[in-house]
């Protein structure tokens, strides 16, 4: 879907010395933060398979993660906070870049405070409960949704089969091919994950044909090609991304796949437990209650740990709050306002940022 290039008067504030130093600290600020790849615990595949073996024998008890030395950002979040002061004056445009510098300061804090006890707190800032009406249908949706029919038994493939052309590592190096990126296997807790110049596979997880396909579009059409079409794009937000461009990439996504016809079933289950652990740890839940919750709910016990160590991560990021939410607010703004999706094919940006660049943001076509 083809967008209207910005007026000529965005372009060139886009492109003067203030704007264009902003964009080289965005890059270099989301580069080293590395929020979700800093949360991830180093022992998180034995932890889990320890986790599911004490559930499954009656041994309920949390977590014991380790990770990576915390980095130490507090110069990185000064110079963002500054960013943030020096750009936020100059109109719309800057206003957005300003809501990206001050993201990723959030971003910044919580990574230095990774399996601390802040920790919880500053990710709540970054990935807050909503109240608004996006929120209520997601909650709505969790609560259908946790209850979905299974799917039909298939043949699985093993995720990081490479003598399989059916895995999913081989088939996203067939759908990225010609793409500037990489498929490596990661430690990780998602089947897949995109980074700057990579696709990241889970090892070791079993998928049907058709959840392969599911995730290749999600992550193909999702993120990967937004961000190599941003490359394209005269102004530079399209690349550093604007304030919640990440969650609401994810909605697209999630929309991508409702359109395909394969947001059904087992993929339903699977966001809703990521969905309600995730509300739980933001109210304070331990994990021992949300492994009940969703026990409780009629959820395997390797399923219902799965969910509650991902929210876990770091401590409590529970960035899975945003996922439902992000599709209900995408869907919404896409029924109403069909010609913001293009702006989401070409780069990362958010449904309040798209409307922005769609608006030029306040200047006159030349």
């Amino acid at each position: 879907m083809a967008i209207a290039p910005q007026p000529r008067g965005v372009i060139e504030l886009d492109r003067t010395p203030l704007f264009q130093n902003t964009q080289q600290l965005l890059r270099r600020a989301e580069a080293e933060i590395r929020l979700l790849d800093r949360a991830q615990p180093t022992n998180a595949v034995s932890e889990r398979e320890a986790l599911i073996l004490d559930y499954g024998a009656g041994r309920q008890r949390a977590p014991c993660f380790q990770y990576d030395a915390a980095p130490e950002l507090g110069t990185l979040r000064a110079a963002l906070s500054a960013a943030a002061r020096a750009i936020g004056g100059f109109g719309a445009l800057g206003s957005v870049y300003a809501g990206r510098a001050l993201e990723l300061e959030c971003e910044a804090r919580a990574a230095e405070h990774i399996d601390k006890p802040e920790f919880a707190a500053c990710c709540a800032r970054r990935y807050p409960l909503e109240s608004a009406a996006e929120a209520e249908l997601a909650d709505d949706w969790a609560a259908r949704w946790i209850h979905a029919s299974d799917d039909a038994p298939t043949k699985l493939h093993r995720s990081d089969d490479r003598a399989d052309p059916d895995s999913l590592i081989c088939a996203l190096e067939q759908a990225a091919e010609g793409l500037p990126v990489r498929v490596q296997v990661r430690n990780q807790t998602a089947a897949a994950s995109v980074g700057e110049g990579f696709i990241g596979v889970r090892a070791g997880l079993w998928h049907s044909r058709e959840t392969v396909t599911r995730i290749v579009l999600h992550e193909i059409e999702g993120h990967v090609r937004p961000r190599v079409l941003a490359q394209r794009e005269a102004l530079g937000l399209f690349r550093v991304g604007s304030a919640k461009s990440s969650d609401e990439e994810e909605g697209r996504a999630l929309l991508l796949e409702r359109g395909a016809g394969v947001l059904e079933g087992a993929r339903r289950r699977e966001l809703a437990r990521r969905h309600l652990a995730a509300r739980a740890v933001r109210c304070g839940a331990s994990f021992q209650d949300v492994v009940s919750q969703l026990l409780g709910l009629g959820q395997d016990i390797a399923s219902a740990v799965e969910a509650a160590c991902r929210a876990f991560r770091g401590g409590g990021l529970a960035r899975e709050s945003v996922y439902l939410v992000s599709l209900a607010r995408v869907m919404r703004a896409f029924e109403t306002e069909p010609e913001l999706e293009g702006y989401f094919e070409h780069g990362r940006v958010s449904v309040e940022a798209a409307r922005l660049c769609r608006a030029g943001f306040g200047f006159r076509s030349s």
